[in-house]
């Protein structure tokens, strides 16, 4: 089937920009069409910057990271709120480099597909379905409509601002569990290097028991929220979960389907992590503190004459020792000092005793058996539980507003729900917005180009 070909000044968008630009045709001024407009070839580039979108958001999860590396190495203070200010910074600045003059043109590689058969003054001209792929992800696309241009724009910006908003809230949202997560991180890793590959496999496999029930209880909750979403309506002939779920959203694919399709709603990891609340209930209950200090004597006397010494047995007394604990590979051994408790003979016959203190650190063994495990795994349904339907504290000083969110796993998830629905029932009008302007202006603008390959 016969293809438009592409005129000076069609409008371009990208599936990741929220400007749009017109093509420059530079790469030759012989040849027009579409009263008298210069033809498009593959040499042919945007005018401008697209900024785009996903350096924004992308900034904005790079923050929240380095904000959350650096309050976790006491680099910065503030707790929740430093990352989610970190994470806006990010946001700022990838906005910043997306307007830096020329970036896109960097980004991007050729245009594909394009019409093999004509040259237009030795160059293959574009079709109306030719396309730059970008770098970062996205793809150029050729509109002949500025109506149609404005709609596309309209609705990546409105997915932009609503995933950047997202992603800084949920930098606060969800802290306290990611703080948990780094910590069992390093606590895993020092208890490999302390105490050995025995202890390190035992800490994680309590760590994953007491995670994967959580993790567990979360999506079951998920399911029973699922089932009264479809049922409740919203008045449009949908249900809550119709908006909860969201719909086709993607510019790029509604320019290709002409229609809005729904999607199938599935849940990413870090909601269902938010729906286990803060997490500190899970780790720190379940799991627990496996380590402790304990502390060892050595003792023993001998007997002196002159340059003959006599030692009699050494004797060891130790104080918090836990039996069948793992002793840490690093103990602080003093040094040791004689003590003359007894001398005759003008100090050629003596009585010495020499001690020794070490204190060290040992990680105790919860019993993984399979009895151990099923208790472990009813603690941490029940303290799961504890963080989902708790009240959730924002208290300053047990770590809420500089902390996180602590616990109300299941209410926090409720206030994200209704933030789905509400920005996709936003978002569900600027498609049908995209989609009007596809049906109406720009078939409208196609219908004026009356040049198909093949026949110039």
């Amino acid at each position: 089937m016969a293809k438009l070909y592409v005129p000076d000044g069609a409008w371009l968008v990208c599936s990741n920009g929220m400007k749009k630009q017109q093509i420059k045709v530079t790469s030759q001024g012989k040849v027009t069409i579409a009263g008298g407009y210069l033809k498009a070839t593959v040499d042919d580039r945007p005018g401008g910057n697209f900024m785009c979108g996903k350096m924004i958001v992308a900034g904005a999860i790079i923050g929240a990271v380095v904000g959350l590396a650096l309050v976790a190495g006491s680099v910065l203070s503030g707790g929740a709120l430093a990352v989610a200010a970190v994470a806006a910074a990010g946001a700022a600045a990838g906005a910043g480099v997306s307007l830096i003059p020329s970036i896109c043109g960097m980004l991007l590689h050729s245009w594909t597909p394009f019409d093999t058969n004509v040259l237009t003054v030795g160059k293959n001209p574009l079709l109306e379905n030719s396309q730059i792929p970008c770098r970062l992800g996205g793809n150029v696309m050729i509109l002949y409509s500025e109506k149609a241009a404005d709609e596309f724009t309209d609705l990546t910006l409105g997915k932009t601002l609503i995933n950047t908003v997202g992603v800084i809230a949920l930098s606060y949202i969800l802290y306290p569990a990611l703080a948990a997560i780094g910590t069992t991180a390093v606590t895993a890793q020092t208890t490999f290097a302390t105490f050995g590959a025995a202890a390190g496999w035992n800490y994680l496999g309590g760590a994953v028991l007491a995670t994967g029930t959580a993790y567990g209880i979360g999506w079951g909750i998920d399911q029973a929220k699922g089932g009264l979403y479809s049922v409740v309506p919203t008045g449009d002939g949908n249900t809550v979960k119709t908006y909860v779920d969201g719909f086709e959203s993607d510019p790029e694919e509604i320019v290709k389907n002409y229609k809005i399709a729904n999607s199938n709603g599935d849940k990413a990891l870090y909601e269902h992590t938010n729906d286990v609340g803060g997490a500190a209930g899970v780790g720190k209950e379940t799991v627990g503190n496996r380590t402790s200090t304990y502390y060892e004597q050595t003792s023993s006397q001998s007997i002196r004459l002159d340059d003959i010494e006599e030692r009699g047995a050494v004797q060891t007394s130790s104080a918090n020792r836990i039996n069948g604990a793992i002793p840490g590979r690093n103990p602080n051994v003093g040094d040791p000092y004689r003590v003359v408790t007894g001398s005759d003979y003008g100090g050629r016959y003596q009585v010495i005793e020499e001690n020794q203190f070490t204190s060290n650190s040992q990680y105790s063994r919860n019993d993984l058996s399979l009895k151990g495990s099923s208790g472990m795994a009813y603690n941490s349904g029940i303290n799961a539980l504890k963080d989902n339907f708790g009240k959730p504290t924002f208290d300053p000083a047990k770590g809420g507003a500089k902390g996180g969110v602590q616990g109300g796993g299941f209410y926090m998830g409720l206030l994200q729900d209704a933030y789905k629905g509400v920005t996709n029932f936003i978002l569900k009008g600027q498609a049908e917005d995209l989609m009007k302007a596809l049906q109406g202006e720009e078939a409208a603008a196609r219908a004026k180009i009356t040049v198909l390959s093949g026949k110039d």
